[in-house]
């Protein structure tokens, strides 16, 4: 099972800002992660500090989100694994984007027990392994 990085790890936010990089901003000046469903397919913006509400550069990488409950994760594919941000509405002005840790996919489990529920940008189910 991905152990979680958190997010007080020194390289987190590097670590974002290199595998799901923002346009013209870093995640350090994120103060919350939006999802919204303009059209056909859901997207992901980051809100920043100064009011600015920013996309990814690779848009696509964004492949689902949990709920719109106070604690959620966000679902990215980066080079044919998975990163999953949990964020948590208590931890606003606490840590970047309320990100409370970040998980790394390393391989997947073909046979695992049970499965994490994701909404898919286009209102499909996306099922991930947890163990």
């Amino acid at each position: 099972m991905p152990q979680p990085i958190p997010l007080e790890t020194p390289d987190a936010v590097s670590l974002l800002d290199d595998l799901i990089p923002l346009k013209s901003a870093s995640h350090t000046d994120v103060v919350e992660y939006l999802v919204e469903v303009p059209m056909r397919y859901a997207e992901c913006f980051a809100l920043l500090q100064d009011g600015r509400k920013v996309g990814f550069e690779e848009p696509w990488k964004f492949i689902g989100w949990s709920s719109y409950e106070p604690s959620r994760s966000l679902l990215f594919r980066v080079n044919g694994s998975h990163l999953e941000l949990h964020v948590e509405d208590e931890l606003a002005g606490k840590t970047p984007g309320m990100v409370h840790n970040i998980i790394i996919e390393a391989m997947t489990l073909r046979c695992a027990s049970t499965m994490k529920k994701f909404i898919g940008i286009g209102g499909d189910l996306v099922l991930l392994p947890t163990a």
